[in-house]
This record gives structure tokens, sequence and C-alpha cells, in this order.
């Protein structure tokens, strides 16, 4: 049994391809068939065929350079970046492009097979022509905070290569734990990979913000060359992460003389290194031995987070401050950083670091990892410096997906897939010509709250899809409504490689306000075989609780709130989500002896610091006048720490009586009032806790105002939207107005 519903006739590649063509006809594989292969792609070619020996039960042959077979892999030397030619015919199927863009081909092939794995393998006929928007698509994995085996890193690194995600950042020391074997320093292994162990000790201090106390363990030099290996057979480049000089606890506990020193003798938690000719000896001989295992030509000193203050009390940082006339530590952590930057460009290696590098000044050769936000990249990037966009919130995974009080605890407010998918790396502050320096996105797992693998996938899947999506697809070919269908689709692909993604939302499960006495919906669900349990008084029903299956009708009288609690399983109650809706009963009242109105409403902009709506009033307006739709006023930045508060006012014209839906379009909801009913909560995300007024409006006047703090994020989305119930949107200029 087929387990998804079908969109779009079999296409629901992710990556969304640059252009896909159908065509008539089918192509059915079957047992015995042939691989047709160039000399030099075979391995390749045995990743198929092993994919679908594993997968499928079906047992292809490998020929070079056969007469006839079912799948030509072939290579074209003049496809340099990945890009590949994919044409599937009733007779055969053909994947041309280099040793990349072949493996890429392969990805899209896997995805258009049948996801249950039963015979007959039939693939819908097509061409697709293909290529990468961005050559850097990462995916990191933090392992100091929660040790992950070889062969959890593997399976990490396949789910990646299917996605055509191409770099894995490797997160392999930190306080909690240094992984990576360093044989001149064998206690960076022995002491510094056991801190767990340590910590129970009572030897390390405690580890509070670990979930259970950490996983200890480290790889072998050999590990580390299997990890590699594994991943170049999948396209995969891998980028070692070795912290420097914050985050730097295990290999001090390991090697107390590498702290930093405090000169009036202080007792603290030690994590920054002390910048003396000692430390940069260590640090050069470790990265010696790392640069001998990596092969790629990026190696990550982190740089992130760094006690600058620390150095203050350092004898060895003051001293060095003095003879390199330096007056602000955070010229010390250049200082650092452009030694070890000497030090890789003398090893043919370059240099990345967080965002923190620019600190004091940029070392010359350094790609930046923008994190804190936009700012570091975008600084970067006019200054000419290769830039990969990571930034919070959009690309940090170790935030719950949904409401924080249903979902396993994480870092930071939620971030759901859409906001990932809606994030744009070349931001509009660049020229054309800055743009070009951003390398591409990559999006980050921190493992502090993360202790295993099943739930890091859950954190990590589906939102890397996201990323994998916005570094590859060209731009103008993002669509987030057929990426939301083909993320649907691919929960068969999941079940098949045994992958605990977190299950998708009820769809159009939201907070409502309404003046109906009755409320009557459906929940329906985008996989089949799932039930939910659910109530309406505000409990959350568990597994123990009577199940049913989709779509599931509710029909309640409505007299003040009702409170709607579900738990939806799917695959035999192996994963569940939980969410919850409001339905609140409002009235409304029109006025139908209101005349003189013009079009649009009236705005007040306030530059202030006050954090309430509640007292913009007692505030001077900064600016004023009428606001036309249907984009908001976006103002200028006020600077921090002054907010943009705008205010609106005026009325809701309605013809025909009617039922209508009122939404907003701001990914963080404005407050809206109707007469003196709320109809919209504020900072709400629309994603995480989507709201939507229901009412019946008879024909008048509908007194309106709202309050929202204006921002980039919300500069080109629409305020509000009203539509009728059958789904026509109406347009605002027929029915805002002020006096």
């Amino acid at each position: 049994m087929c387990l998804c519903f079908t969109v779009n006739a079999q296409f629901h590649i992710i990556p969304q391809p640059l252009r896909l063509t159908p065509k008539p006809g089918t192509f059915t594989l079957k047992n015995n068939m042939v691989i047709g292969i160039d000399a030099d792609n075979k391995a390749t070619a045995i990743y198929l065929q092993s994919y679908l020996a594993k997968n499928y039960n079906l047992h292809l042959k490998v020929r070079i350079k056969p007469t006839a077979a079912a799948i030509y892999l072939l290579l074209d030397s003049n496809r340099t970046k990945g890009d590949y030619f994919l044409n599937i015919s009733r007779s055969s199927i053909k994947i041309t492009g280099n040793s990349n863009g072949i493996f890429y081909g392969i990805q899209s092939l896997i995805q258009l097979l049948p996801q249950d794995g039963a015979a007959p393998f039939r693939l819908a006929a097509c061409e697709i022509v293909d290529e990468p928007r961005f050559q850097w698509r990462g995916l990191s994995l933090d392992v100091s905070r929660h040790f992950f085996t070889v062969d959890e890193v593997k399976k990490y690194i396949d789910v990646m290569a299917h996605y055509k995600l191409n770099v894995f950042h490797w997160h392999l020391t930190d306080d909690e734990g240094w992984r990576i074997q360093i044989d001149k320093y064998p206690l960076l292994t022995d002491v510094g990979s056991k801190i767990s162990f340590y910590e129970k000790q009572g030897k390390f201090r405690k580890l509070d913000n670990l979930i259970d106390g950490g996983r200890d363990g480290f790889y072998t030099k050999a590990d580390i060359r299997e990890v590699l290996k594994y991943a170049k057979e999948r396209f995969v480049t891998v980028l070692p992460e070795i912290e420097m000089p914050g985050h730097s606890e295990a290999a001090i506990f390991a090697y107390p003389w590498l702290g930093c020193k405090d000169s009036t003798g202080a007792k603290h938690r030690v994590r920054m290194l002390d910048p003396g000719d000692s430390t940069f000896t260590f640090m050069q001989n470790v990265l010696t031995e790392v640069i001998d295992l990596f092969p790629n030509q990026y190696i990550h000193i982190g740089g992130d987070e760094a006690e600058v203050v620390d150095w203050l009390k350092s004898p060895v940082a003051v001293a060095l401050m003095k003879k390199e006339g330096l007056t602000r530590p955070e010229q010390v952590q250049s200082y650092f950083i452009k030694r070890i930057e000497k030090f890789l460009l003398s090893k043919n290696k370059k240099l990345v670091g967080w965002d923190e590098i620019l600190q004091g000044g940029l070392a010359e050769s350094a790609t930046v990892m923008s994190w804190e936000g936009e700012a570091g990249g975008i600084a970067a990037a006019k200054m000419h410096h290769p830039v990969v966009m990571t930034p919070l919130p959009y690309m940090y995974f170790d935030a719950p997906q949904a409401n924080e009080s249903l979902e396993p605890i994480g870092w930071n407010p939620p971030v759901p897939w859409q906001m990932v998918y809606n994030y744009e790396p070349q931001s509009k502050q660049l020229s054309t010509g800055d743009a070009k320096y951003i390398m591409g996105v990559q999006g980050n797992i921190w493992a502090e709250k993360v202790p295993n693998l099943k739930h890091l996938e859950y954190m990590v899947y589906p939102r890397a899809l996201a990323v994998a999506e916005l570094g590859w697809t060209a731009k103008e070919n993002k669509d987030i409504g057929r990426f939301a269908d083909k993320l649907n689709m691919q929960y068969g692909l999941f079940k098949l490689w045994g992958l605990n993604a977190r299950l998708p939302n009820i769809e159009n499960m939201a907070d409502v306000y309404t003046n109906h006495d009755h409320y009557s919906f459906v929940l329906n669900y985008p996989l089949k075989g799932a039930q939910v349990r659910y109530s309406i008084n505000g409990k959350m029903p568990d597994s123990t609780a009577a199940a049913a299956g989709f779509p599931l009708k509710i029909d309640e009288a409505l007299t003040d709130t009702l409170k709607l609690s579900a738990y939806t399983t799917w695959l035999l109650g192996h994963q569940h989500i939980l969410q919850r809706e409001m339905v609140k009963h409002v009235v409304v009242d029109a006025d139908d002896s209101i005349g003189n109105l013009q079009p649009g409403l009236n705005f007040s902009l306030y530059k202030t610091k006050e954090v309430s709506y509640r007292k913009l009033d007692t505030i001077a307006p900064a600016a004023a006048g009428i606001l036309s739709f249907p984009q908001p006023l976006v103002a200028a930045p006020a600077g921090s720490p002054l907010f943009n508060w705008v205010k609106v006012n005026g009325f809701i014209k309605i013809d025909t009586e009617d039922d209508y839906q009122l939404t907003t379009g701001f990914e963080e909801s404005p407050l809206l009032f109707l007469g003196n009913a709320k109809v919209m909560d504020r900072e709400r995300n629309r994603y995480v806790e989507p709201q939507k007024a229901l009412l019946h409006l008879k024909k008048g006047y509908y007194a309106i105002r709202g309050y929202y703090l204006a921002d980039d994020t919300n500069s080109t989305q629409n305020l509000l939207q009203l539509q009728t119930v059958g789904g026509k949107v109406l347009d605002p200029g027929a029915y805002l107005y002020h006096m």
C-alpha cells in the first residue's frame, strides 16, 4: 500500500530541478537489467546498483560500454558544476553529467521510484535539465556535546546526499568533548573525550547544559578515514572544525597549561586558550595532523563566543597586547586568528570561521560563516570575502519545529521548515557584485539537547530538505506550496530509509476567532494511515485514548471557548506529534451610518523604546499618513534600542452579507481588533501558531485597528487578507477605508 498521496504524477523531486518536462509513457525497471557506464564512473554505478538491491531487492548488472542497457550513466567533460541531464523514455534511462552531476541525477531518479518497494517499478517518462544555484549546500553535526558513532555519521551523510547537500560540517571539538584522535597529544582523547565520565566522578563541572549528561567517545584516525571515504563516494565534502580560541574547555581539561591564566588568582571556568607561543605550537601540531587526514581545502577554526575579556587578566595576553600595540581584547582575537590563518596558508589550506572573526579585523583569506544573523555575512561579502549564510534563527535546527510546549526541548524560539524555506541567502542589502560572494547556505544542529540518532533525525528532518532546495533550486523556481506537497511525498522514502523525520502537522489547524454560535470543521492529514486522538476540553490525550482516522469532522456548539488538543500518530505509533487549537467566540457589530470615507487606513509611526503597544497613545508619532495596500508600511530601521511601531485604524466595508475569513501574511502576527473584539493576537509565528478569524459579517462598516513592528521580515508580507469562505480573495482597495 502506498503511504502517501500522489502529487504531480510522481514528479516530487526535492530540490526542485531547474527544468522538468513530463513525457508520455513509462519505463519499467526489472531484475537483471544492465547499467551501462564509461570506464571512469564505475563507483557511482555500483552505488546505484547497491541502493536498488538494498531497498527494492532489484538486482541490476553493471557493464562498461555495453551494446544496450536499461540505464546509461554517461560522463560529459563539458559539465563541471554538478549539472546533469536526465531522460526517462519508454525504452531507457539516461543520465549525463560529470562525476558529481551523474550522482545528483541518480538522486533525482531515486525520488521517482515507487516508495513502497513493491513491483512493478514504473517510472513516469520525463526530461530533466538541472544545475545547482550555490556550490556550498551544507549541514553540520555537533558530535562534541553528544557523540555519534561512525555508522550514525554515515547514515547522516547518506540522507544529505539524497537531497544533494554536499558539505558535511563536522564539529569535532568543544567544551564538552574532544572527538578526534591526535597522536602527539593522546590526552585529548584519553581525557578530553570522556568529559561525561569525569563529570560523574565529580572532577569536571556539572554538565547541566546537556539533556542527559552527555555521551562520550571519539574517532580514531581509521574512523575518520572511513567516514571520509564514504562521504567522497557520495560527493560530500567533509569540513572539520577545531574550535579556538574559545569553546576549548575539553582541551584545557586534558592539558591545563593551555588555559587562560588569571593574574588575580580567581578560580572560574576556563574555556579560553592563552595566546602564548606554547598554545600556538600546540594548535599548529593539532592542525598538522588534521590537515594530513582531511583533503578538504577548508579548515574551520570556530572563533565564536570567545570570552575575550578573560585575556585582560592574563599576563600572557596583556604582554602580547603591549608588544603588538593592541588596545582591545577583540584585537587579540584577530591576532590569534590571523596567526592560525598564516599557518593554514603555509599548508595550502583556507580558514573558515564564525562571524565573530570579523571583530578586531578579519583575516585576509578567511571565509565567514554568518550565524549571529545576516549582519556579519553581509559585512564580509561587502569586503569581498567568501560567505556561507547560516544565520539564526532560520538555519538553527536545535530550535523546536512547532509550539515549544509541545515539542522536545530546544534552544531559541521555534523554527518551522517554512521559515527555513522562505529565507533568502543573498540579502537585498547586497549589490549584484557583492552578492556573488555568498557561496551558499548551511543548516546547523547543536547537540546539547540531542542525545541520540532518532532525536537528531527528528530535529534535522524535514527542515534540512528546505536547506537543500534553498541551496540548489533557482530563486525564481521556488514555490512554497509546491514544496509542501513534495515534502509530504518524502515520508514514504523516510520510511524506506528508517529515518525518524518529524511528522507533518494536521492541515489548517489554527487558533480561530469567530462570531458563529456553532463551529464545524474537518481535520485532514497528508499521510495515509495516520490516526488522531483528540479532546475538546483542553486536556491533551495520549496513546491510551480512542483513535480515529482522517478525515475527522468535529461539530460543536460554541458559547465561549473551545480548546481542541490532538495527538497524531503514524506507522503503528512509532512517532507522534501534539497540536492545540483554540476557538474563541467573539462579538463584532457593524455600523451602517458612516460616510465620507476614503480608501486606505490611517497609520501612525512611532520610534520608541516602548515594548507595549498600550503606551503608544502617550507618545508623539514620528510620522503619520495613509497606508495603501496590499503592502504594509515599511519604516527605515530605527536603530537599537528603538522599535518601529506602527498603529493602523480605519474600517472594513462589507457590501454583501456572507461568511468571511480574515488572516495575516506576517510571519510574526500583528495585533488586530474589529470593534472591541480581538481577532488576531500579536507575536505569533504564523507557521507555529497560525491564526484566522472566521466571521459572519453583515452589510456595513466594521472599525478595525491594529499594531505591528515594521521590519525587514514583514516588509514584503501582507498585513491582512480578507476572503470569502469559498476562497475568493478580495481586493483590499475595495474594502479598506479611513475617515
